[in-house]
């Protein structure tokens, strides 16, 4: 018999190694340390970046679903409805996420199709059309909202939704940081006049920004 206090535990921190090794494998750390030892290869550093956090999410969320729950609350009534409002809002920003982004390079496949080809790696572009000129990041929006409402709440989901949640938020601003780095006072200006989340909310001004 399963211990559900230990099944809690477990699920806390393999969701917890999860997040801390897909920001690891994003980092500026990860990225040179690639490049200085595998200098010919490590423009396919992205598509193995992408190709892990997919497959090891895909575990991980595999084995949660194996572990008994206790049911906390469920989408019932008109909360039924308010919740297949948000999980359409949802779609609707990874849709035009899926628009607006540099996809291929997102995956990684232009830096490894540019490489077999024997041409320079691109570096991704900065975009700031469509969806993202009304909010900087709809997939993580899009995340937020997917993670309240996706399914009914349970004591094992309540701990890996609440992390993955608090991951959103903390990672968000990590990716903003590393953004700034990377392009500068282009970044910085988008970042000043557009929402991080969601559309009406003035952005933060921030000094040296």
């Amino acid at each position: 018999m399963q211990d559900p206090q230990r099944n809690l535990v477990l699920v806390a921190l393999w969701t917890t190694a999860w997040c801390v090794a897909h920001s690891w494998f994003v980092s500026h750390r990860w990225r040179g340390l690639t490049e200085a030892l595998f200098p010919r290869y490590h423009v396919f550093s992205r598509l193995i970046y992408v190709v892990f956090s997919t497959v090891s999410l895909a575990v991980l969320m595999l084995w949660i679903r194996t572990l008994p729950e206790v049911l906390l609350f469920e989408w019932t009534g008109a909360w039924a409805w308010i919740r297949w409002v948000g999980l359409a809002e949802a779609g609707i920003l990874f849709w035009l996420g899926v628009r607006s982004y540099d996809n291929r390079s997102f995956l990684g496949l232009t830096q490894a199709v540019d490489y077999l080809k024997g041409a320079d790696p691109a570096r991704p572009g900065f975009r700031t059309t469509g969806i993202l000129a009304v909010i900087r990041h709809p997939w993580y929006t899009g995340t937020l909202i997917l993670l309240v409402f996706m399914k009914p709440w349970t004591d094992v989901n309540l701990v890996w939704r609440g992390i993955f949640l608090a991951y959103t938020l903390i990672g968000t601003e990590l990716e903003e940081r590393k953004l700034l780095r990377d392009i500068g006072t282009p970044y910085a200006e988008y970042r000043s006049r557009v929402p991080r989340f969601f559309p009406g909310l003035r952005p933060r001004r921030r000094s040296g920004s």
